[in-house]
């Protein structure tokens, strides 16, 4: 073979492994945003629908623990919900019923059954409202197993999972035994802590405690509670 002959063939072995290179990389490329992106859309969204917030690492800027309990008068007796495990985390460990780790933690999320709801954000917003904790319970679970039938995740000011008001019925929000006269979805959950560092006992213990936090001074106090009461008239 001549050397004229050798360098043609040297010189198109060479833009083929340079094609062959140009390639792989273009490929790992569009793998790696792909992997990205399904990552991203895994930690946005559970269950077919939206979180209302980014997927946070649990941060504490504001650190409250607020405690919901929903009492509903069924016709055949007055029974409390029991909120569920790992609200607002996605692929929760648990262990003994606590939710530990997890792939994303909503700013607002529950440890627990307890009705304590933990709200654990970067920085003080309105947005942490009581709709928005509902939101992220149906975005989670859809439903909610309550007297023995699957009822949907909805609270407003006139049906709470379901069971709406009427002529018999009504329902109440209210705040330290006093009731709210707003929008109840509107109900800023950060203003109405109820554990504190001296909290040892249930609902508080084990998962939530310490003394809360509000970029560094809180001053709304602990031992609130936040009740929703499906009452009969």
């Amino acid at each position: 073979m001549t050397q004229a002959r050798k360098k043609k063939v040297l010189d198109e072995v060479r833009r083929q492994r340079q094609r062959r290179t140009i390639i792989s990389v273009v490929i790992v490329a569009v793998l790696i945003g792909t992997i990205g992106y399904g990552v991203y859309a895994l930690t946005q969204s559970k269950g077919g629908g939206n979180f209302p917030f980014p997927c946070l690492a649990e941060v504490t800027t504001v650190h409250v623990h607020p405690w919901l309990q929903i009492s509903i008068d069924t016709g055949a007796g007055i029974a409390n919900v029991s909120i569920p495990t790992a609200v607002g985390i996605l692929n929760p460990q648990i262990t003994n019923g606590i939710a530990g780790g997890g792939s994303c933690f909503e700013p607002m999320h529950t440890h627990d059954a307890s009705g304590i709801i933990h709200v654990e954000a970067g920085s003080i917003s309105s947005e942490y409202t009581l709709g928005a904790f509902f939101q992220i319970w149906q975005v989670t679970y859809r439903t909610v197993n309550f007297a023995g039938v699957s009822r949907p995740v909805v609270f407003n000011n006139t049906d709470i999972l379901g069971y709406k008001t009427d002529s018999t019925h009504t329902l109440s929000l209210l705040i330290d035994g006093q009731k709210f006269t707003g929008t109840y979805e509107s109900l800023d959950l950060t203003h109405y802590d109820y554990c504190s560092a001296q909290s040892t006992i249930a609902p508080c213990n084990p998962t939530a405690g310490g003394d809360p936090q509000w970029q560094g001074a809180y001053p709304y106090g602990t031992g609130h509670t936040v009740v929703i009461d499906y009452a009969a008239v």
